[in-house]
């Protein structure tokens, strides 16, 4: 799957909060209205190496020159929706310390299967 950063600020994310939030707070993406997502550049692609669906919203797993970052969807465009026919997927236990920030994770079956890789 490629996609294309379109956007990357907490700014940006604030049209897509359940309500209105001053630019100091805190929203659903673990974003203010002053944050950054400076490891990401406006315009160019990234391949997904995942999906992460956190407790708030779904998050891409973006490969930037070999350091992947968890960055919400919503800061980018899908070039191509096709998956690597081996992407596997997994629900998080309760019992697992991600849970309920992380509910469930599609990807590569290393990804998948590592219970402790997050």
């Amino acid at each position: 799957m490629k996609i294309r950063c379109v956007n990357n600020t907490g700014e940006s994310l604030r049209q897509f909060e359940y309500k209105s939030l001053e630019k100091n707070m805190m929203g659903r993406f673990g974003a203010t209205g002053y944050s950054e997502y400076n490891q990401l550049t406006l315009g160019r692609e990234y391949l997904v190496m995942g999906i992460i669906i956190f407790e708030t919203y779904q998050g891409f797993l973006v490969d930037d020159d070999g350091f992947i970052s968890a960055c919400p969807c919503l800061l980018f465009e899908v070039i191509d929706n096709k998956t690597n026919f081996n992407w596997h997927f997994r629900l998080i236990e309760k019992d697992e310390n991600i849970y309920p920030f992380i509910q469930a994770i599609f990807g590569y079956p290393e990804l998948c299967s590592d219970k402790k890789s997050l």
